[in-house]
Order: C-alpha cells, then sequence, then structure tokens
C-alpha cells in the first residue's frame, strides 16, 4: 500500500473580483430608490376637506363609492359629479356625469396630479395645467347650483 494523498484540486469556486458595475449598481441603489409616497395621503385629505368643506349645503348629497371616491350631487337636480383617487397611478379624476344641457362631444372627466411644491402642502393641478381640483370642482357645483353663480 502507497501512502500517497491524491492530489487537491485548484480552487474554482472563488468569485471573480467585483467590477465598476457593482459601483454604478449600488449608486443607483441610493439615488434612484423608491420615493415617498405624497399623493396618497394628499388625496385622503382633499376628499375629506371637500366633505368637510361642503357639510351643511343645502341639498347636496355626498356618497362614498369607494374608499377614494366620492359622488357629489343635489337633491332633486340631474347631474353629478364623481371626485376619486387612483392609488395605481397616483392621480385624481373629477368625472361629469349627467348635466343636462351637455354636448356629447364635452370632455367628461379631468384628471390631476399633485404637485408638493405649490402651495401649502401641495396641490392638485390638471394634467393640461388649465385649472386645479377645487376650482373644478366649485365650477361643477355651480351647474348644480345655478342660483349661486352670479
Amino acid at each position: 500500500m502507497s501512502s500517497k494523498k491524491a492530489p487537491t484540486p485548484a480552487k474554482t469556486d472563488a468569485a471573480p473580483p467585483p467590477t465598476a458595475l457593482a459601483e454604478l449598481a449600488r449608486r443607483a441603489r441610493t439615488e434612484l430608490g423608491p420615493e415617498p409616497d405624497l399623493a396618497t395621503p394628499a388625496a385622503t385629505r382633499t376628499l375629506a376637506a371637500i366633505v368637510r368643506d361642503l357639510k351643511g349645503m343645502p341639498e347636496v348629497l355626498v356618497t362614498r363609492e369607494d374608499a377614494q371616491r366620492i359622488k357629489l350631487a343635489r337633491r332633486g337636480k340631474v347631474g353629478a359629479l364623481v371626485v376619486g383617487y387612483d392609488t395605481q397611478v397616483r392621480y385624481m379624476q373629477v368625472e361629469y356625469q349627467n348635466f343636462p344641457g351637455t354636448d356629447p362631444t364635452s370632455v367628461r372627466l379631468h384628471r390631476y396630479t399633485f404637485d408638493a411644491a405649490r402651495g401649502d402642502g401641495g396641490e392638485w393641478r390638471r394634467l393640461d395645467l388649465a385649472s386645479d381640483l377645487i376650482a373644478d370642482v366649485q365650477q361643477a357645483l355651480l351647474r348644480l347650483y345655478p342660483e349661486l353663480d352670479h
């Protein structure tokens, strides 16, 4: 019997040294990480403010259609306004439903994005930058309450 030991294989399990790509990936994780969601809490506050501010308005009907969607109407009148928030895409939407005398080709909804840099606590601005959410809700309510439009 011979007491020869078998030769040990060379280490091939060693990982290759990191490349410049590892540094690039590390920088991307720190600089391009997920941004904090400012829109969802702002949408909740905005919907709550709309309901709060319309409390006590005669004949107004406020219906919660979903966790992030409310419907505003006037008792005895045709037409309604739906204000909602899409949590996936992070936009608010104002939809006009069944207003009498409306041209069938007219715009029936507007979408708004949250601009945290505007105003105290941010502002919901329409995508075409023509108006903001509260101004459009006010204009739609004036269509439901024409006697208030002076």
